[in-house]
């Protein structure tokens, strides 16, 4: 005993065989042949928060490097100034000596500090011991960075050279913008047996933070109008995305509702013609093998060749004619309960191929079959839906009077596979390719119109889905673009109980 698959099974995807159907030159495009694969696109609510999180990314880079430019810019501008002091410090040294040096320097080193915005000047030797600061009350002791004093290795790793070095550092009690370099006194050379010492000048550092403080609000504020701007930008084409989607939703709803009414309509017809030819097949095929039977008696009693002989060879044969019509009538007023079997979707399509293949070779049509990896077996009565695709395959080939090429193409999934017949015929034009399922349709002279609704018939009767695309021929005596598509469930897996 088994159980199969659930009563009412789910609609058919539509979107497992893109990769197998990219390969195929499809008419209308790709929008209206090629089934896209599962999971293909990556989903708007991740986009947009790459998007986002790359905008804030991206405006904090920039922000943190323009707040670095500006601190770069104003420590350029406080060492300049700072190098300036220094040197007319030094000049005024060379020029204005007078004396005792110490005095000459002491009174200088005070004249600076006079300046607000500079905090104190100091000379130390290498050690760091004060050889004279601007508070004269400092000399003889040792300058203190970051609250400790500072000793001979200290200094050594300051490495003060002949250009000006800078640090904002906390320096002789306070915060300052401490400027740098060795000091000569105004001497053009410096005894080579007396340790260089260096000169520090400590600067006001609160213009420098304010500013920078200034220009980092200012950069975070404008950073931060950059990102809402540049949300208020992505929530704005997510809406209209959603929008997009949503009318697309609409469109194909309303596609959906339009196909359903056709199909509606479409059951409507077969459903009367099926009654009609219930009601009058048996009463018509009776008179019609009398008059065969008669045609063809008569048609043995004259003479080989004879007009009266063809006469009734042509009554032999049309009553035949009518007596197809009448199976093709028949065949739509069958009930639509169909045998299904697990059947080889491969097998059936060899067992087709060998009923077409002298056909095929009379109309020098080349037939190429293309199928899928791992290609589910099928619920189908083998014998009704042999006969749909014989019929889709015939008119395919009828469509290619002076030759060409039919294409056979199943691909599959877990649920239910997806059988192709392609021609490269005149094609169907767009203004009749909605009615070609509709019975006594015919664009054929010789054509009953009910070939292509007895495929629809069977396939539906068979829970399955049939569409068509076409593409007429780009230019006279090219080649248009035929394509049905069959959608069927695949067997169920049956569990052992």
């Amino acid at each position: 005993m088994s159980i199969e698959q659930e009563a009412h099974p789910a609609p058919f995807n539509k979107n497992l065989f893109g990769a197998f159907w990219a390969a195929f030159d499809a008419p209308g495009g790709q929008d209206n042949l090629t089934l896209a694969r599962n999971g293909g696109t990556m989903p708007l609510g991740w986009i947009l928060g790459s998007a986002a999180a790359i905008l804030i990314l991206v405006v904090s880079l920039v922000a943190y490097m323009s707040i670095r430019r500006s601190e770069a810019a104003m420590s350029e501008l406080l060492a300049e100034k700072g190098a300036s002091l220094l040197m007319v410090f030094e000049s005024a040294l060379r020029t204005g000596m007078r004396g005792p040096a110490g005095l000459h320097l002491q009174t200088l080193l005070e004249e600076i500090t006079r300046s607000p915005d500079i905090i104190f000047v100091a000379v130390t030797m290498p050690d760091g011991v004060i050889l004279a600061h601007s508070d004269r009350n400092r000399i003889g002791e040792t300058l203190r960075l970051e609250g400790q004093p500072i000793d001979g290795p200290q200094l050594d790793r300051l490495d003060p050279g002949e250009n000006e070095k800078w640090k904002i550092i906390s320096s002789e009690g306070q915060r300052v913008f401490l400027l740098y370099r060795r000091f000569t006194m105004g001497n053009k050379e410096w005894p080579k047996d007396v340790p260089e010492p260096a000169i520090f000048l400590g600067m006001d550092v609160s213009p420098f933070e304010i500013t920078s403080n200034q220009n980092r609000s200012y950069v975070i504020m404008l950073s931060v109008v950059t990102m809402l701007v540049g949300l208020a930008c992505l929530l704005a084409l997510s809406y209209a995305q959603r929008a997009a989607e949503s009318r697309k939703g609409q469109h194909r709803a309303e596609g959906e509702v339009r196909r359903l009414e056709e199909e509606i309509r479409r059951q409507e017809k077969l459903a009367a013609v099926g009654t009609l030819a219930a009601g009058v097949a048996h009463e018509i095929r009776n008179p019609l093998s009398s008059i065969k039977g008669y045609a063809t008696y008569f048609s043995q009693r004259f003479p080989e060749g004879s007009d009266d002989r063809e006469a009734a060879t042509v009554m032999v044969n049309e009553v035949n004619r009518l007596n197809r019509v009448i199976t093709d009538l028949l065949g739509l007023s069958r009930p639509g309960d169909v045998k299904l079997k697990p059947v080889c979707l491969e097998n059936m399509i060899a067992h087709v191929l060998r009923l077409i293949r002298q056909n095929s070779s009379m109309h020098n049509v080349n037939i190429k079959l293309r199928l899928a990896p791992r290609i589910p077996d099928v619920m189908v009565d083998m014998e009704r839906f042999s006969q749909a695709l014989l019929n889709l395959c015939l008119n395919g080939m009828e469509a290619m009077p002076d030759g060409g090429e039919l294409t056979i193409a199943v691909a599959g999934g877990h649920e239910n596979a997806c059988l192709m017949v392609m021609d490269t015929g005149h094609g169907i034009p767009s203004d009749i390719i909605d009615k070609i399922f509709d019975p006594y349709f015919t664009t054929k002279g010789s054509g009953t119109g009910l070939g292509l609704p007895m495929v629809h018939k069977i396939v539906r009767a068979h829970k399955g889905e049939i569409d068509v695309v076409s593409r007429m021929p780009a230019n006279t005596g090219g080649h248009g673009r035929t394509i049905f598509r069959i959608w069927l469930r695949a067997a169920p897996k049956s569990v052992a109980l």
